[in-house]
């Protein structure tokens, strides 16, 4: 039987987390842990336990030994397959089938639009990537989150629309690479 290694696990529960699109709040409330013990947690000053590993495992739909490895990387497509998966379970789809948190909408789906990545895009049409998605955030929401992720996307140009400027933005070049 091969050793757990916490840290290792725990950062790749993180890489689910990140992957699945799922807040971080909603995840501690999944795994019956505190908010302030979750911050811990993902500022490396606390690991999961094995009762949360588990209750994780679960979540993914993952082997705790699969996850204890290094060079573990999630699948792609990770939230599309866990709401299939859980359809009958109610604690769980419930978290997944509402919209995603806007990195992982960003990330997963922004990052991946031909127009974005070639011409790149106002906040109105990454409004309309999501919402042809069904995920129905804001213009104001999306403006700041596009913002406070400046290591996937940035300002590009800008646009006049109705008489105001417009950031265009468009993918991080370093970034799209590593996808």
């Amino acid at each position: 039987m091969e050793n757990l290694n916490l840290e290792i696990i725990t950062s790749n529960i993180l890489k689910l987390l990140d992957s699945s699109g799922v807040a971080d709040l909603r995840f501690a409330e999944i795994l019956e842990i505190s908010e302030k013990q979750f911050r811990l947690i993902k500022n490396e000053k606390a690991n999961f336990n094995i009762n949360n590993i588990n209750k994780a495992c679960d979540f993914f739909i993952v082997n705790i030994y699969k996850i204890n490895k290094a060079e573990f990387k999630p699948e792609h497509g990770l939230r599309e397959k866990l709401a299939n998966k859980h359809k009958k379970n109610v604690e769980y789809y419930l978290v997944l089938e509402g919209r995603p948190t806007i990195r992982h909408a960003i990330k997963f789906t922004l990052l991946q639009n031909p127009r974005f990545i070639s011409e790149g895009l106002i906040t109105s049409d990454v409004r309309s990537v999501f919402l042809s998605k069904g995920w129905d955030f804001t213009s104001r929401y999306i403006s700041t989150g596009m913002q406070r992720n400046l290591d996937l996307v940035k300002v590009v140009g800008e646009k006049i629309v109705k008489g105001k400027k417009a950031n265009v933005y468009g993918p991080n070049k370093d970034l799209l690479f590593r996808f």
